[in-house]
């Protein structure tokens, strides 16, 4: 079952659209054992939330996969380890909609034209800097909650945006303070975003 699993997402990733892509995605191999899916680099793929697990190859940013509200995992986790370079392949995991967090304007268009065509949700909150404001975080959360048919993946250029976002999410659904600044910390959540996390809960 599992051979045949494989055999089926490596046709479909053959046919998928040859088109230009920014390379956001993947740096580990799908391994014909679901037990044993390891990186490129043959390092077992990590199965919780940490600055490695959500690092993509390069320079290219970070990303968590959401596959229910309330909960991140690693997005290769999703992938089963499989490469991903051409965004639109996304969808061949069950992917329904991206979040992109911070990213230019430019930058934010050529990521729409990818996913859109591919039949996905896509869905950009500039951001200036590295700490949202409350309408951003409201529009997150509700985008979140709202998603339905498969995991959403949600990514940033920064680490910290990343965390401060998804730590924002986690206190607007009623996490206690000091879980969510402990999750937040392993993802890149700095000293002065936990500060004005702490201070926003207060006022």
């Amino acid at each position: 079952m599992v051979a045949v699993r494989f055999l089926l997402l490596s046709s479909l990733l053959l046919l998928a659209e040859s088109a230009y892509a920014c390379g956001w995605w993947g740096d580990g191999e799908m391994s014909r054992n679901d037990s044993d899916i390891t990186t490129h680099d043959g390092h077992p793929l990590e199965q919780s939330l940490s600055l490695k697990s959500m690092k993509l190859p390069g320079k290219m940013g970070y990303g968590i996969a959401v596959p229910e509200p309330g909960r991140a995992i690693p997005y290769l986790l999703v992938t089963l380890g499989q490469p991903i370079t051409h965004i639109n392949e996304l969808k061949v995991f069950g992917f329904r909609s991206v979040i992109d967090l911070g990213s230019s304007e430019q930058t934010a268009h050529l990521h729409r034209s990818e996913i859109e065509p591919a039949g996905m949700q896509y869905f950009n909150v500039p951001i200036e800097g590295d700490m949202p404001n409350r309408k951003q975080t409201g529009f997150f959360n509700r985008i979140v909650v709202n998603a339905h048919n498969g995991p959403l993946l949600v990514y940033a250029p920064r680490a910290e945006l990343l965390a401060v976002m998804w730590a924002s999410y986690r206190i607007r659904l009623g996490s206690s303070m000091e879980f969510t600044l402990r999750e937040g910390r392993t993802l890149g959540l700095t000293e002065e975003q936990e500060t004005e996390l702490r201070n926003r809960k207060h006022r």
